[in-house]
Order: C-alpha cells, then sequence, then structure tokens
C-alpha cells in the first residue's frame, strides 16, 4: 500500500472473494513501544447513489492461521470504514458525463476507526499518535489518488 507511511510490510493472505480479502500487515515501531501487527479482512464495494457511485471500504479485525503472533510483537486491532463520495461541480453545466474536466471532480471522504493498539500505552501518547497520523494517512492517501489519476481519463 503505498499510500500507507505507517506500514514495513503488507501481505494479502488469502481471497475471499473478488472484492474481500485478508491482509497481514506490519506497522512501524514507535519507540519506545513494542512493534504492532494486524491481521484483517478488507471489504471493497461500489455503492450506487443518484447517478454516480461511490465506493465503501471496511477493514476489520480478525484472525487467520496463516498469521499468527510473531513475539515480541503486539496484534492492535482495528474496525475501519471508508466512503469516498464522488462529486461534481456545476455537473448540470456538461451535456454529458464524458465532457466533465478533472477539475470539476472532487472526491469527499469519510473516514472512522476504532483502533486498540494491543499492550498498553499511555493515553496521552496514544492520542498524540492518532492526531498525527489520521491526518497524515488521509493526505497521502489523497495525494496517491491525485498523481495516480491525473493523467488519466475520467471515469464513472
Amino acid at each position: 500500500m503505498e499510500w500507507e507511511g505507517t506500514l514495513d510490510s503488507s501481505r494479502m493472505i488469502e481471497a475471499l472473494s473478488d472484492d474481500t480479502l485478508i491482509f497481514n500487515q506490519v506497522h512501524k515501531r514507535v519507540w519506545p513501544a513494542a512493534q504492532r501487527d494486524t491481521c484483517f479482512w478488507s471489504h471493497i464495494r461500489s455503492v450506487p447513489k443518484e447517478d454516480l457511485n461511490d465506493w465503501i471500504v471496511v477493514n476489520y479485525s480478525t484472525t487467520h492461521e496463516l498469521a499468527p503472533v510473531k513475539e515480541p510483537m503486539i496484534r492492535a486491532w482495528a474496525n475501519v470504514a471508508m466512503i469516498c463520495s464522488t462529486v461534481v461541480i456545476d455537473k448540470d453545466k456538461f451535456s454529458d458525463e464524458s465532457t466533465i474536466p478533472r477539475k470539476n471532480i472532487i472526491c469527499k471522504i469519510t473516514y472512522v476507526a476504532q483502533v486498540n493498539p494491543g499492550g498498553w500505552a499511555p493515553a496521552n501518547v496514544l492520542r498524540t499518535v492518532y492526531k498525527r497520523e489520521y491526518p497524515k494517512f488521509l493526505k497521502q492517501f489523497t495525494n496517491y489518488v491525485i498523481n495516480k489519476t491525473a493523467k488519466l481519463p475520467v471515469l464513472f
């Protein structure tokens, strides 16, 4: 996951279906805490909304025989949902979707996460890390998408 700055490694360990995969990720160590990993299923789906589609991604922690906890690592648990909604500015000015320029398209992101880092960590340290990492993740993800799609045709 090119946009994720907190990872040392990520591997897909099972495909449950075309839109649902199980991952095991090792996260970068944040000193002085022990290193963490996660095991979760990830589901992505297009959700039709009026004449555009939203996308939803849900990640939900799980266990898996191919992802045992390897000491001294600690297993973190996270349940995450992200909704990406396409918004067309001044849509009524365009006769059909193929004429809408990329500058008239924005994406509204709704992101929620419930994280249990496992082990013990002071609440003030966790708040500091979360306040730094959530905005950083959203900015990196946004820049990744912008850079990957800048020269591509708009797809609806």
